[in-house]
């Protein structure tokens, strides 16, 4: 697959490799039936199985951020307070402030451990958060999240990036039904385009936000892709080990520039520290490089950073060529 290399997008933690060649044939294939809904039944069977999981514990949604903004929804009607761990994904503020009477943003994320989250905790809260989190791409240890879940009404784990990590807490829904989990096909699996995703946890939950959704909102198309792509471990695996291999390289030659700073990260980008970094976001916008300004709004940051997506080798290059010389002058 030939990739474009202007504009150079490095903002939204796409997969720059291309979704699974069995996924955009299963897509191209439903074309005959496009005059059918899709079966979701058999679509909840297909991934509970996968998971160990039962169908009515799944609910395919389009996007994770759309599951989570109707489990919010749902959730504020028994729930007074949302935790949101900070800095964090700035849709999770967005999706919450409608619905919840406070919305709390500990800074905790960055190295700063939860003892500012704990001290928010009680069974009226709701707490969110991401592993890997966004965008700083640290993850929360099981202990934590099993604390989490004793200490709190509800807790909800964005796994958008899991497949990056290869740690998932979907073990912990047999133990606990104050778990959900929102997962993606739009990141590892490169349906980005396509916005499918799913809501796992206990199945009265998911009900409620079901019936909150339209009956068929991930169409088809969607659906036929995501079981593909799913299926096809070998593809995935791919991305995730050259995603892996490119995100050494990119942090390994930024560690040599002067003035840069960057973050463990495990997921698909790299949060890096300059000085001056909204000139440097800026500067590259000018020569049309395309990354994330991550700045207060996002919550817990006191010095604006950037976040880049790891892209493919020629994008890297071109990003970190053009990162040098406008960090030269």
């Amino acid at each position: 697959m030939i990739f474009p290399l202007r504009p150079i997008r490095l903002d939204t933690n796409e997969n720059p490799f291309g979704p699974s060649p069995r996924a955009i044939n299963a897509y191209f294939k439903t074309a005959m039936r496009l005059n059918r809904y899709p079966d979701y039944v058999e679509y909840r069977e297909f991934i509970s199985s996968r998971l160990g999981l039962k169908p009515r514990e799944v609910l395919p949604t389009p996007g994770s951020d759309r599951g989570l903004q109707t489990l919010l929804q749902c959730l504020s009607k028994n729930y007074a307070r949302i935790v949101i761990p900070s800095p964090a994904f700035l849709m999770y503020t967005r999706f919450s402030k409608p619905f919840f009477n406070r919305v709390e943003q500990p800074p905790s994320w960055l190295g700063r451990g939860w003892d500012a989250v704990f001290s928010l905790s009680g069974s009226d809260a709701v707490l969110l958060l991401g592993s890997p989190n966004n965008p700083t791409g640290e993850v929360v240890e099981e202990s934590i999240v099993r604390r989490f879940l004793e200490e709190f009404g509800m807790v909800i784990v964005d796994e958008a990036y899991v497949e990056y990590y290869g740690k998932s807490f979907v073990s912990l829904l047999r133990g606990f039904s104050n778990l959900v989990l929102a997962r993606t096909f739009s990141k590892a699996y490169g349906l980005a385009g396509l916005r499918s995703g799913y809501l796992l946890g206990e199945s009265s939950v998911l009900r409620e936000v079901e019936k909150a959704m339209g009956p068929f909102d991930v169409p088809a198309p969607a659906v036929e892709a995501s079981k593909a792509a799913f299926e096809d471990e070998n593809w995935l695996r791919m991305v995730v080990e050259s995603t892996s291999l490119n995100r050494t390289y990119m942090v390994e030659t930024l560690n040599r520039l002067d003035g840069v700073r960057t973050c463990d990260s495990k997921a698909n980008y790299v949060p890096i520290y300059v000085e001056e970094a909204r000139r440097v976001f800026e500067k590259l916008l000018a020569e049309n490089i395309r990354v994330r300004l991550v700045t207060p709004e996002w919550g817990g940051v006191e010095e604006p950073f950037l976040r880049v997506t790891v892209g493919t080798m020629v994008e890297l290059k071109c990003f970190l060529d053009a990162l040098g010389r406008i960090l030269a002058s």
